[in-house]
């Protein structure tokens, strides 16, 4: 047992007054002439032993209670595993949950106003002087620091919903780094959450802790939700005046089943297409959603359905950029390929250039999506470089090698690339009898049907260059011969494309640039070759996002504002290799179509959308957070109930306290003494008389 204020134990030698008292206090007896005093004698020995005995009973419960009332208030405890004693200083660190998720209704209102209550609990288990930590999601810099406990409770009401998310690895980690600054040797740390397991338990601390976090676990009173989980079209380049597929995911992550929940497709701030999904308890659902584009230009979109409470998953919003020219170059090796001209003719939407090979402007690739090498024979060690300079910024690459072509020159190039080389070429005749439609090139050639190679009239190869398999595995053969040889394959390189044939684009080597497949083929290469948008990124993203070979403008930044007007800042920027990175530095917050300015004029659209993971609101129950602080030793589980938590806390701070149970026991001798006095000493007194 120890004392908070064990100076007051002095007082304890006051004790020694009453026991002077009773000691020289020599009582005369007077006396009494009898007759016959036999009996009186007899009766003045039996009442002189009792009231000596009730002089020393009364003396010894005023004792008692004069020394219990010492000891309480010295505040007597017996002291917690605590290393702190009580007195000195603590430092506190609190962690309050401020995720989308805390939005949803708890037992007594809504989580994230359940947390501030339960942090303003805590803070008043302490003292005035103690320094507190408040510590979000967000990070931000204003919780870097250590403020007095008015300063901490007016920092509480300024919390609100951000979607921002962290692991318990993260927090424990912010928390330690705060809490080892400072040298107080009373240092705990809390964290009060709803402890999701898809976003704060998905990582928890494996080492290094240090310091005792006391875990608060908030329960919903049962919340449903359903949300968009993701979007993509069905073919990423989208065309002027064609139709356009874009698919929706939903999940259900309710117990029930859910009926004709409506879903609505708005493009450009107006409705385009809208559906009904049904959705079984927990599964997730599909739609399709059709509409044409009328106009060219980068879109804003978005898809919404309609959700109660957890809403802020119920619209995705994304960005497109409608075709209306690609402009494609041919690099001709001799003259110019009249099928090459006649299909890139075809479609209004290329923009067609051509050159011959001495006389390329390397210095304006980067205004092309597409560039056809055609009939190479050999290549320059500095062409080498800037077509390979080419694909790595994103552009698309076509190569047909002549039939003389020198193949240790071409070599070069392709080993540049990172695809297959050519070998000696093949003589014997093959058909095509592998057509892969399951590669975009190919995607929407044939009938639903199917292809059947027995009865489609295929191209037939009557020369054509053996392709090694240097690629490791990489390259997709979109076209194949009877005899396993490919005669097209496509190479992914970054966020270039590579497409080498095995033929030259003539009629001599095969018939295939006279065949029907070589048209749809070649526009459909053109096509994929555009330069297609990110539909979306996750808001608070720390990624660089490559804004490609755009440039700011004169004062060399960039500005980004809200679609609407209403927010705006300038975002990091950093030039890589050609092309602009720019990163919003935690700045971006909220989901919604966002401007990239350059100087007066808006250059490109970003979309942002909230991260998923807190759409699945499964929590961590009891039991799993029992389980995971007794194989944890920093970890403790504090429960409440409906007892407040600074009653909790300041006990567990001081240990257990002791005072009121000597106030209790002081009362008790106080009433001993009345009973003896007027019972006892009452009896005394009769028997005398």
């Amino acid at each position: 047992m120890q004392f908070i204020n064990p100076g007051i134990l002095f007082a304890l030698l006051a004790v020694l007054i009453p026991v002077a008292i009773h000691l020289f206090n020599f009582r005369k007896y007077r006396k009494v002439y009898f007759s016959n005093v036999r009996f009186l004698k007899e009766l003045q020995q039996k009442t002189q032993k009792q009231s000596q005995l009730l002089h020393l009973l009364v003396l010894l419960t005023r004792i008692l209670a004069f020394t219990l009332l010492v000891f309480a208030f010295a505040q007597p405890f017996i002291p917690s595993d605590k290393k702190s004693l009580p007195g000195q200083i603590s430092v506190v660190s609190i962690f309050v949950d401020n995720s989308f998720s805390m939005e949803a209704a708890g037992s007594r209102g809504r989580l994230l106003d359940e947390a501030r209550v339960k942090a303003a609990e805590i803070a008043a288990a302490y003292k005035t002087d103690d320094l507190f930590q408040l510590l979000t999601n967000d990070f931000s810099g204003k919780h870097q620091r250590l403020v007095t406990k008015e300063e901490f409770l007016e920092m509480l009401t300024d919390i609100s919903i951000s979607p921002a998310v962290r692991t318990l690895a993260e927090i424990t980690s912010r928390q330690q780094d705060q809490l080892s600054s400072h040298r107080s040797a009373s240092k705990t740390a809390y964290i009060i959450s709803d402890f999701q397991r898809s976003t704060v338990m998905s990582e928890i601390p494996t080492k290094g802790l240090q310091d005792n976090f006391q875990l608060i676990s908030l329960n919903t009173a049962g919340a449903r939700n359903i949300y968009i989980d993701s979007c993509w079209f069905r073919n990423p380049v989208i065309q002027l005046n064609r139709t356009a597929v874009i698919n929706v995911k939903i999940r259900n992550v309710s117990g029930e089943d859910l009926e004709k929940i409506p879903v609505k497709l708005l493009i450009n701030g107006r409705q385009r297409a809208v559906a009904a999904v049904s959705l079984k308890a927990g599964g997730t659902s599909e739609v399709s959603l059709p509409f044409a584009n009328p106009q060219p230009g980068i879109m804003e979109g978005l898809v919404e359905i309609s959700d109660y409470p957890v809403t802020y998953d119920d619209i995705y919003y994304f960005v497109f950029r409608v075709s209306d020219k690609i402009p494609v170059l041919i690099v001709n090796g001799r003259e110019e390929n009249p099928y090459l001209n006649s299909v890139f003719r075809l479609d209004s939407v290329i923009n067609l250039t051509q050159v011959v090979t001495g006389k390329t402007d390397y210095s304006s690739f980067q205004e092309y999506r597409l560039i056809v090498l055609n009939d190479l024979r050999t290549i320059t060690s500095g062409a080498i470089q800037e077509f390979a300079r080419f694909v790595a910024q994103g552009g698309s690459l076509m190569i047909f090698p002549a039939s003389d072509a020198a193949i240790a020159e071409v070599n070069g190039l392709l080993s540049a690339l990172g695809t297959d080389m050519i070998e000696v070429p093949d003589s014997a005749k093959s058909k095509v009898t592998l057509i892969n439609t399951n590669h975009p090139v190919f995607s929407d050639v044939f009938e639903k049907s199917g292809l059947n190679p027995d009865n489609t009239d295929l191209p037939i190869i009557n020369k054509h260059f053996r392709l090694s398999t240097r690629s490791k595995g990489t390259s997709k053969i979109l076209l194949g011969l009877g005899n396993g040889d490919p005669l097209l394959i496509a190479q992914y390189k970054g966020e270039g494309k590579v497409y080498l044939s095995a033929v030259p684009a003539n009629d001599k080597a095969s018939n295939w640039p006279r065949h029907a497949l070589f048209v749809p083929a070649l526009l459909n290469i053109a096509f994929e070759s555009e330069n297609v948008l990110p539909m979306m990124h996750y808001a608070g993203t720390q990624n660089g996002i490559n804004l490609g070979n755009l440039k700011p403008a004169q004062d060399n930044v960039f500005r980004i504002t809200k679609a609407d007007g209403t927010s705006g800042f300038i975002p990091g920027f950093r030039r890589v290799d050609g092309q602009s990175l720019i990163f919003m530095n935690d700045q971006l917050k909220d989901a919604g179509i966002y401007k990239v300015n350059s100087g007066n004029e808006a250059v490109t659209l970003l979309a942002f959308n909230y991260n998923r993971d807190e759409s699945d609101l499964s929590l961590a129950d009891q039991k799993e957070l029992e389980e995971f602080v007794n194989k944890n030793d920093h970890f403790e589980l504090l429960e409440s109930g409906l007892k407040p938590l600074n009653e909790i806390i300041a006990g567990k701070n001081s240990g257990k306290s002791l005072w009121k149970w000597f106030i209790v026991s002081a009362l008790l001798c106080i009433i001993a003494e009345v009973l003896l006095l007027r019972y006892f000493g009452k009896r005394n007194r009769s028997a005398t008389n």
